[in-house]
């Protein structure tokens, strides 16, 4: 059978594209099992989900005395396993095949899910929208509604939006957030920035220090902008600001309320009890004047901390000054 074609036919998966099929099942393997074995039992880690490509799964639950009840089936088609995978919470039940059964595991090797989510956040994104469009209707069918901050969603949230390092939204939900707002015709304006000298801080006193560095900015920026949903770590060294609603005068000056604020950051002391001051640049622009779509903007804004890093640093730049 062929994994791609299985995934595509449960609800899960029938929104991804080839692609997205195509890697998810570079990432599964198909399992048999024999009548009565057991595929998982209660208590153990939800490391994967699974897809039935024949026979039926039943999930059991156990009781103290020996007894058992059997609280859901699964046929040929059916997806199970994913809450627990994506929540991480322990199996509260076991399942057993009735009859021969065939299904296919993801992951399926030795990758558990958070290393796919970091490898393919992309496709992982995508995942967790479909399954969060499942369980809102699946719970919305019992007259309740899924909350956005609730637990659940805040942790399947952090685990595909949030970048790991610096706590900042990553550039997934950076492109994501951009593109809707542009979409809705409003008028956005985007900030970007990079240390000047970062690259001195890495040198100087390796990596480590580097990524310290990046926490505290990041620690910073969350002080100086309430939203934490409009912050972002966009890539390696360069941070984003997303403020709807701006102008040009707005821009200026949260960028320079961002760079007072970083150039006197304390970064504690350095390994040999040197000082290195940090100076920032910022690309600044708005949408639709210097893009009328999120990847017009971002290609406008981008490259101007760079430039700015160029004529000396500390600099803010629209892209008409580049």
């Amino acid at each position: 059978m062929d994994p791609k074609a299985l995934l595509k036919s449960t609800a899960l998966f029938s929104t991804c594209t080839y692609r997205d099929l195509a890697i998810i099942a570079s990432y599964s393997r198909f399992m048999r099992l024999r009548d009565g074995e057991a595929l998982f039992h209660a208590n153990d880690s939800p490391e994967r989900l699974y897809v039935i490509g024949s026979g039926e799964i039943v999930i059991r639950r156990f009781d103290e005395e020996g007894g058992f009840s059997d609280i859901a089936r699964f046929l040929s088609g059916d997806c199970f396993g994913e809450l627990d995978m994506f929540t991480g919470e322990k199996r509260n039940a076991s399942a057993i095949a009735l009859g021969e059964v065939s299904l296919l595991a993801f992951p399926g090797g030795d990758d558990k899910f958070e290393d796919v989510l970091e490898l393919q956040p992309r496709v992982s994104a995508r995942l967790l929208h479909a399954f969060l469009v499942q369980i809102s209707a699946k719970i919305r069918e019992v007259n309740a509604l899924v909350k956005d901050n609730s637990p659940l969603i805040q942790e399947l949230r952090r685990r595909v939006y949030v970048d790991k390092l610096t706590g900042l939204n990553n550039k997934i939900y950076f492109e994501e957030t951009l593109a809707r707002l542009v979409t809705e015709g409003k008028r956005v304006g985007l900030l970007m920035y990079k240390p000047d000298n970062f690259k001195e801080i890495n040198d100087t006193y390796g990596h480590e220090v580097g990524d310290k560095t990046l926490r505290h900015i990041g620690e910073e920026l969350r002080a100086i902008v309430p939203n934490r949903d409009l912050l972002f770590r966009y890539e390696g060294n360069e941070n984003a600001v997303i403020l709807p609603n701006a102008d040009r005068p707005a821009l200026i000056e949260l960028a320079k309320r961002i760079r007072n604020a970083l150039q006197n950051l304390d970064l504690g002391n350095f390994p040999d009890g040197g000082v290195i001051p940090l100076t920032f640049s910022f690309g600044l622009g708005l949408a639709p004047i210097h893009g009328k779509d999120a990847a017009a903007l971002i290609k406008a804004v981008h490259s101007l901390p760079l430039e700015g890093r160029r004529r000396g640093g500390a600099a803010i730049l629209f892209p008409e000054d580049a």
